[in-house]
């Protein structure tokens, strides 16, 4: 992944002790409670001689129809220093290992509910001791593994009320949310850290929300908390209330806001379709199409990921050129919109200047 500059052509800088007004009036930031407020425009405006786009060049490529490959669902990556890649495919209930070079190495795991089995993993991890933890789902718990795929053992998730979307940092800290309550009785989405046993240790962030079978499901509600963590312990957290993605450290202080102005993209009966072929229409007899309340617009963005210096790459739902191309919002380490980039790849890692993702044929 390389980087090209801008030429300088002008700009300017005002800075108060209060509003600072940086590239050209596109972003400004202020500073309110000890919090960092960056605030964007709709149009990204790099700062003179900063890079205005992301250069990819392809490294590899692992094909699904490669011998040992054969991928149904693939729901997580997780990638360790040497570049070594493992993959969650969900559907299968197994993880496959690759080298730095893509070259395949090894598939573990399989069905079931015994010592080493999965159900429907969902999520991936490298410990800084090297072990794989996966996210087994169904099964309510966390699956240890060997880099060679031996079975270590399992530690429950079931004792914290819906525990999933499980992170761990390079220092071994875990970060993942669960379900709360709120004065009311109204439900929360909480995230928290956790020790290695999985006890709650500190609040980052909650959101609260209502009960999403009463007035028709959204599909986009406030239960879709994104996060994401960066090299440097700090936590990327936002909704899909709106374009708002806060920045929070390990100990809970929130450090910056990152906002962008935005056009919203009206959700379309195609648009509808597609998302409806995703999902299990009828479950247990009830036919989940007729419970959606589809609303007029799609959310500020679908999700982000980070680099390990804080740069952030943000997923939009405007559509490029292509079929499954979209928009993705590139942000500095300041928190800074400054160039956007069109993509098919469902991006899932920026590491090492590289970045990890998925693409889908046509077939699937």
């Amino acid at each position: 992944m390389r980087t090209e500059n801008a030429k300088a052509i002008g700009g300017w800088i005002m800075a108060t002790t209060v509003l600072v007004a940086l590239a050209s009036g596109q972003t400004t930031s202020k500073v309110v409670d000890g919090i960092t407020i960056v605030t964007n425009g709709k149009k990204p405006s790099p700062p003179p001689g900063k890079p205005t786009k992301l250069i990819l060049d392809e490294i590899y490529t692992i094909d699904s129809s490669s011998p040992g490959n054969n991928f149904s669902n693939i729901t997580a990556l997780a990638v360790r220093p040497d570049g070594s890649v493992f993959i969650v495919d969900s559907k299968e209930s197994r993880v496959l290992a690759f080298d730095g070079k893509g070259k395949y190495r090894l598939t573990f795991g399989k069905k079931g509910q015994g010592p080493g089995e999965l159900n429907t993993p969902v999520g991936i991890s490298i410990s800084p001791n090297d072990e794989v933890i996966v996210e087994d789902a169904l099964n309510q718990r966390l699956a240890f593994f060997t880099l060679e795929g031996k079975f270590l053992r399992h530690l429950s998730t079931a004792k914290a009320r819906g525990l999933n979307g499980i992170l761990m940092d390079s220092q071994g800290r875990i970060v993942a949310r669960s379900m709360g309550l709120a004065e009311g009785g109204q439900l929360t989405m909480d995230v928290k850290t956790y020790d290695k046993d999985l006890n709650p240790k500190r609040p980052l962030a909650s959101v609260a929300f209502g009960n999403p079978l009463q007035g028709g499901i959204n599909p986009f509600s406030a239960m879709s908390t994104v996060y994401a963590l960066d090299g440097r312990g700090n936590l990327f957290f936002g909704t899909q209330k709106g374009y708002q993605i806060k920045v929070i450290d390990f100990d809970g202080k929130a450090a910056r806001t990152i906002e962008r102005d935005f056009d919203p993209v009206p959700i379309t009966k195609e648009d509808k379709e597609e998302m409806l072929n995703l999902v299990q229409v009828n479950a247990g007899g009830v036919n989940v199409k007729d419970m959606i309340a589809w609303p007029d617009v799609f959310p500020p963005y679908g999700y982000f990921i980070v680099a390990e210096d804080g740069r952030l790459l943000v997923r939009t739902f405007e559509k490029g050129k292509t079929k499954k191309e979209y928009y993705w919002d590139v942000f500095d380490t300041e928190g800074r919109y400054i160039f956007r980039m069109p993509l098919r790849l469902d991006l899932r890692i920026w590491k090492d200047e590289k970045l990890y993702g998925i693409d889908e044929n046509e077939d699937g």
